[in-house]
């Protein structure tokens, strides 16, 4: 588990009444966030659908993407983390695949809501406070942990800390979904970059990995003096990219390779 004490310092920027890493806004281009929202304890799940008549032109992006149509592994193993409202008691979901309520949290309260009071009981993970609130969202599924209490699943409502409630396990050559469990030992991840830096769920438009931009101008943004791959002294071969270096193997350690 991270620790309080080497968890990461984001450097504080206020717009309004929130508080944002400065990496993670630039990156991002974020202006005029919200104020901090949560999710009532009370509140129910009402399924994408549901949310899909406001948010007619996220779900239509969210339907064609691996989120929506992942489905529980032949093996049983881990099915919490691949259907949205998990009752370990039926061993079934509220709904398949990940869903609007698996980040945004159970949204009947939002629904019910005044429009002047709507926002305040759905999150908006990109408005969240602190990088580990923003990261735990997706940490739900893409990092391999134990919890610190109790059995799996762990009980999580998008917002909260599931840091706080787990052991992340060491990094290991060949896993897969442990992706939080590389980046949160990153220099990235100090500076407040997190999943949403560089991935959208419901992207504008179809892209590999569901990135924002291509992956040269996602890094460019932060890095535009070493995207010309002048560094690399030569080594670069056409096509290479940042990630051909930084991130091998898809790691989201973001290395810094070793000299042969």
């Amino acid at each position: 588990m991270v620790s309080r004490s080497t968890r990461p310092r984001a450097v504080p920027w206020l717009v309004g009444a929130q508080v944002i890493s400065l990496a993670a806004a630039v990156c991002l281009g974020v202006v005029g966030l919200q104020a901090q929202a949560s999710v009532p304890a009370d509140a129910e799940y009402v399924t994408s659908k549901i949310c899909g008549m406001c948010h007619k032109a996220q779900a239509t992006a969210w339907a064609p993407t691996r989120h929506a149509k992942t489905t529980p592994p032949a093996d049983g193993t881990e099915p919490w983390k691949h259907v949205t409202g998990y009752d370990a008691a039926s061993g079934t979901g509220k709904e398949p695949g990940v869903a609007c309520e698996a980040c945004h949290g159970r949204g009947s309260a939002h629904v019910k809501a005044s429009a002047e009071t709507r926002k305040t009981v759905i999150v908006n993970a990109g408005t969240l406070e602190t990088p580990v609130q923003q990261v735990s969202i997706c940490a739900q599924c893409h990092a391999r942990y134990t919890p610190v209490e109790g059995e799996p699943p762990v009980a999580f409502t998008p917002g909260e800390d599931l840091l706080a409630k787990v052991t992340l396990l060491p990094p290991e050559p060949g896993q897969t979904m442990q992706q939080v469990n590389e980046l949160v030992h990153s220099k990235h991840f100090e500076q407040g970059v997190v999943c949403l830096t560089c991935h959208s769920a419901h992207p504008e438009a179809e892209t590999e990995h569901q990135l924002r931009k291509p992956v040269m101008e996602l890094c460019g943004g932060c890095h535009a003096d070493k995207v010309d791959l002048t560094h690399t002294k030569g080594q670069a071969k056409a096509g290479d990219t940042c990630q051909t270096c930084h991130m091998p193997d898809g790691s989201h350690a973001f290395v810094k390779p070793t000299t042969p």
